[in-house]
């Protein structure tokens, strides 16, 4: 019987953290976020090899697709 009367007083303890779980799996998610945008190369970033000339038809052709 004891269990009863204490569900209802742990109520606001519960929901504290529920809501801490909630705030730490945003916050990773966010982290991840941050993470791989950093490590995503830039689509319009010029990459030539060494050696290689750059031309202005490397940075005008419209069917280059990002790749040199």
């Amino acid at each position: 019987m004891g269990i009863h009367y204490t569900y209802k007083a742990q109520k606001g303890e519960r929901s504290l953290k529920r809501q801490q779980k909630q705030m730490d799996r945003q916050r990773r998610s966010r982290n991840r976020k941050i993470l791989k945008q950093q490590h995503e190369p830039d689509n319009n970033t010029l990459v030539l090899k060494p050696g290689e000339t750059l031309t202005m038809d490397m940075l005008t052709d419209p069917n280059r697709n990002g790749k040199i």
